[in-house]
């Protein structure tokens, strides 16, 4: 290049410079994957079946609550092309399969307590032989009395689901004096919320893929977790963990389900198959298997009693919240946890005494989904404030604006909001965005058949794991001869973009364009165990395990550097994969070149980088204290339209802001908010998994809807408020959750405002709506 183009990109590499370690953050930079995403070449589970595979098929409980009397598999056994067939009596090591309370068998030996209990699984030389087989599998049955309502079954005279009672997990919170805030009370407001059982319906369901290696297997799957795959099928086998070797192919979609038992179930089969036939052994569920046999979102039965003077001001709140968790444990006894330190919603309350309990039943099981109990919680606390707001006889705007969290603000725990509370920012962004007061006034109007309503819905929600465990996570790096740059983590990638904005993060510290990034497949032999890949917690706490690293290996290349460019070590900058001295026209040199060097030099260009977030504290008999380390903050403003004649309706207009810290990739930001909307638009106005007498009536896509096209508003808008956080990295919150949360109470909010009448019960259908309009 001539000097004055010399001169012309070495101004323009000191100016990005200035940015430091944000170089990329705030960039809408391409994801790794991008490309093969949109070629259709991704790897997943079942692209790598050889032609010797065998093939699982799960036998699942007929009886919702039985006794097993007896189990027989001689005729299956002897089906044409049958290899095995698997029970009870073939786990050598502990028969189990559940995330915390071992409250669940891998198989169903003397009891079943739920239509998705696995009883067996048939493994066969063809798909179609072990799903004929699996009808030949005889199970003597002595069918026990259940019961499928949680409320039912929180009471002492209930069948027991379990020996220990049906109440799992009871959570609570006590701020204030209850009895004292209803009594300064102008006005006193009760409700009774529900929602419904809501499938992950993954494109791709649970598969898990096992080839026997001598004295050790390896397991090939679709998971969020793949380390806690790895304890369970060491668990199954009764095998030291380091003979079980797992590694997460590219998987469809996940949502909560697989991150839950499902994944062990169907690595702990392949696993079992694999060695009993010295074959390798494919288990993937059917859909109807997995809609059946995999958690859902759970059910929720919520009471709101709200205290509240004539200006619109919360003196106190009572919420009862009641979870179905169905015949097992899972995870749901974190769900409730969160679930109830949300239930009042994103408002100051002095006075609040909230009661949380997940729940058994003969209903198959729930657990982790997407939100994680903040969809249920938020539908009750937000319906709620509106149903207030029309006793009130106050517009539900003005209502919030009372009472909403702001900086200096305290939550229903007692937890202090500080800077980073972006709600009236998000707030004030959907309003003007959705010019809300002059729709509000001109629908009030309203005297046709076709009626418009626009409603309100706002959150706060707590970032990673807080008070559900140890919120810690490791990533490595390491850079070949070439520059090119490996990372690893045992954290995973679903869908969601996440593990690129890892390599963005690093990337940005390092100087490097993301182009020089490879990311390698999670696996349990070569990547450290970092917890699991839920509650959004990829950014929030593997992003500054990712910056940790890559300042680790940028101090190993700095001294390397300084020596090469003649440079003092604390002026040397990287950027772009270009490096000069700070200020100084010295030699530049690139990436490659430096990399070079190092390795000639023997320095080992590989680091761990790692981060725990600070423990969170509250109180467990009270519920008060701090129980997330940040919050991200979200509004929205859903518009309708309803025909009064038939009930139905559509969403025209969906607006809405989320206060994401610091959005390190804003691209892929907007693409979790879209998706989230959508999943939370089929929750809202369609999605339910039908449970009739503990039996599943929908347990495939045909009957189970889900949105389509059709269905999306004609305009999202997404609207990206920044008040950076205290805990992930350049002030970073957590954004893949939350977005699902809010439609299904801004869209009530909506119908109500349409038609002038509440529906406390999720899905809002048109049947409902037309029901509402004509009581």
């Amino acid at each position: 290049m001539n000097a004055q183009t010399a001169e012309e990109f070495l101004m323009e590499i000191q100016k990005k410079a200035e940015r430091g370690e944000l170089l990329y953050i705030g960039k809408e930079l391409r994801r790794i994957d991008d490309l093969e995403k949109v070629l259709g070449s991704p790897i997943y589970t079942n692209d790598l079946i050889p032609r010797n595979t065998l093939y699982a098929r799960l036998v699942l409980s007929r009886y919702p609550h039985a006794i097993i009397k007896n189990i027989s598999v001689s005729k299956a056994l002897n089906y044409p092309g049958v290899r095995y067939v698997l029970t009870y009596k073939d786990v050598p090591g502990l028969n189990e399969s559940s995330t915390i309370i071992p409250d669940r068998p891998l198989f169903a030996f003397n009891k079943v307590r739920s239509t998705g209990d696995i009883v067996a699984a048939v493994i066969a030389e063809k798909p179609n032989r072990a799903q004929e087989a699996k009808e030949l599998v005889e199970v003597e049955y002595e069918p026990l009395k259940p019961v499928f309502d949680p409320i039912e079954a929180m009471k002492p005279d209930a069948p027991k689901i379990h020996d220990d009672g049906n109440i799992v997990k009871h959570v609570k919170v006590r701020k204030g004096d209850i009895e004292k805030g209803f009594q300064e009370a102008d006005y006193i407001i009760e409700n009774t919320f529900r929602t419904q059982h809501q499938d992950a319906a993954p494109m791709e369901t649970e598969t898990a893929f096992a080839v026997p290696r001598g004295e050790k297997i390896l397991i090939i799957g679709s998971m969020q977790t793949p380390h806690h795959v790895q304890a369970a099928v060491a668990k199954v086998l009764g095998w030291p963990i380091d003979r079980v070797e797992v590694i997460q192919a590219v998987t469809g979609g996940a949502f909560g389900p697989k991150s839950d038992e499902p994944p062990y179930d169907v690595a702990s089969i392949a696993a079992l198959g694999a060695i009993k036939t010295g074959k390798p052994v494919l288990m993937s569920m059917t859909r109807e298997e997995s809609m059946i046999a995999h958690t859902k979102r759970h059910p929720a039965i919520i009471t709101h009693k709200t205290g509240v003077k004539a200006n619109g001001k919360l003196t106190a709140s009572k919420v009862q919240i009641v979870l179905d968790g169905g015949a097992y444990a899972s995870l749901g006894v974190l769900v409730i946890v969160r679930a109830t330190f949300h239930a009042n919603g994103p408002y100051e309350i002095p006075n609040v005494w909230n009661d949380g309990y997940k729940v058994y039943t003969n209903n198959t099981y729930t657990g982790s989904f997407r939100g994680f109990g903040a969809p249920q919680a938020i539908f009750a606390a937000e319906s709620q404030m509106d149903e207030i707001a029309k006793k009130l006889n106050m517009d539900p705007l003005d209502l919030r604006l009372i009472n909403m969290l702001r900086p200096g603000s305290r939550t229903s725990t007692g937890q202090l909001m500080d800077e980073s509370c972006g709600l009236p920012e998000c707030l004030d962004a959907v309003v003007k965005a959705s010019d809300y007061r002059k729709k509000k006034e001109l629908y009030s109007k309203q005297d046709g058949k076709i009626r418009r309503g626009i409603g309100i819905a706002m959150l706060h929600h707590g970032n990673a794991l807080g008070p559900e465990g140890n919120d810690y996570a490791y990533v490595h790096l390491s850079v070949e001869k070439n520059g090119k740059v490996h990372l690893g983590t045992g954290l995973t990638e679903f869908g969601t973009g996440a593990i690129s904005g890892l390599a963005q993060i690093a990337a940005s510290v390092l100087g490097v364009p993301i182009d020089y990034f490879t990311i390698d497949r999670p696996n349990t032999l070569i990547h450290h165990e970092t917890g699991p890949t839920v509650a959004s917690r990829v950014i929030a706490i593997g992003g500054n395990a990712a910056r940790d690293a890559a300042l680790k290996l940028k101090q190993k290349l700095l001294p390397v550097a300084s020596k090469l460019i003649n440079c003092k070590v604390e002026d040397v900058q990287i950027v772009d994969g270009y490096v000069y001295c700070k200020g100084k026209e010295h030699k530049t040199i690139s990436w490659e070149e430096l990399v070079k060097e190092a390795y000639e030099a023997n320095i080992e260009l590989n680091t761990l980088g790692y981060y725990m977030a600070p423990s969170c504290k509250w109180d467990e008999e009270t519920g008060l204290g701090s129980p997330y380390n940040q919050y991200t903050f979200g509004a929205a403003i859903a518009e309708v339209e309803v025909d009064t004649e038939t009930g139905l309706y559509k969403v025209l207009n969906y607006y809405v802001a989320f206060d994401v810290g610091r959005a390190i990739n804003p691209k892929s930001v907007r693409g979790q908010i879209y998706g989230g909307t959508v999943q939370g638009l089929g929750y809202a106005m369609m999605e339910e998994l039908v449970h009739k007498e503990g039996y599943v009536v929908n347990p495939n896509l045909k009957d189970y809807y889900i949105p389509t096209s059709l269905d999306i508003p004609e305009q999202i808008q997404t609207i990206i408020i920044e008040k950076q956080g205290s805990m992930g990295p350049f002030g970073a919150k957590i954004v893949a959750e939350p977005p699902v949360v809010l439609p299904a109470p801004a869209i009530r909010n909506a119908i109500m405002d349409a038609i002038g009448k509440g529906i406390n019960s999720l899905p809002i259908t048109s049947e409902k709506v037309y029901k509402a309009i004509k009581s």
